[in-house]
């Protein structure tokens, strides 16, 4: 198969790296000169305007400074940096996403079936460096970051992490804050049988979402998986006085008549 070079779309000039932000360069007071080494996915007589938009896109879109893949000797001042050496994985890794952002844009999607061809955007939705990243380096969804935090270094690290990310985050679209991220954490530490980390989660769930019916659900599931039948049947009456509607309020009254002892009515209320 041969290879497409980057395309320069009309008119802004750019390639089609170039095309996946569009950023400001306020680093072209400072900017080297006009000579760029060791372009490997880049048209090699790209302009300097369309490279900085390129690379501030990229800082921007991972949230990171050019230090992340450049080598950066101390007290050398940004000009003279050795922009052509690939001494770090970050930048080997920056060349592979474009040449398969670049394959996924320029040859998959556009051979998409006709029928779904057909249903495409107009003009089509483009696959960006932000489409995953979203302003972060390493693209994973937040129950998965605070899953892999409390599995390496326990539960308190996770909830501190949290929280720091919920400051440092919120509002923007790099994670995901909603009622469902600490359930699918729970969920992941239950998978590991790690029973007290996933009730840590969800009580942590309930200062944001204190009517989350979802995760008194959770709560009871991981009571149950405790032999806390209790603590189980608790959950569930405080999800059900919440009034969900439909099956949700089904599965709940079934479970309260599961785990009632023999005799009770295990009904929710007076």
């Amino acid at each position: 198969m041969t290879r497409r070079r980057p395309t320069l779309p009309a008119p802004a000039g750019l390639s089609l790296a170039a095309a996946l932000f569009l950023a400001s360069a306020p680093l072209r007071a400072q900017a080297p000169a006009d000579t760029f080494k060791n372009l490997q996915v880049l048209p090699k007589d790209i302009s300097r305007d369309s490279l900085f938009t390129v690379m501030r896109g990229f800082a921007d879109g991972l949230g990171v400074r050019c230090d992340f893949c450049h080598v950066a000797p101390e007290g050398t001042p940004f000009p003279k940096w050795p922009f052509q050496k690939d001494d770090k994985a970050t930048k080997r890794k920056a060349r592979f996403m474009l040449r398969m952002v670049e394959y996924l844009n320029g040859e998959r999607l556009p051979e998409l079936p006709e029928a779904a061809k057909a249903e495409r955007e107009d003009p089509p939705v483009q696959v960006t460096c932000r489409t995953c990243h979203r302003g972060v380096p390493v693209p994973r969804p937040l129950d998965e970051v605070l899953a892999l935090t409390a599995g390496s270094a326990g539960t308190d690290s996770a909830v501190a992490e949290y929280g720091d990310l919920r400051k440092a985050f919120y509002g923007r679209g790099a994670y995901d804050f909603g009622e469902e991220t600490l359930i699918a954490a729970a969920r992941r530490r239950m998978a590991r049988q790690d029973t007290a980390g996933a009730r840590r989660f969800l009580a942590l769930n309930l200062e944001s979402f204190p009517e989350s019916v979802r995760t008194y659900v959770a709560l009871a599931q991981v009571a149950e998986a405790r032999s806390d039948t209790a603590a189980a049947l608790d959950a569930l009456h405080r999800a059900a006085d919440l009034h969900p509607e439909g099956r949700t309020m089904e599965h709940i009254q079934k479970e309260i008549e599961r785990l009632s002892p023999p005799g009770t009515s295990g009904t929710s209320g007076p």
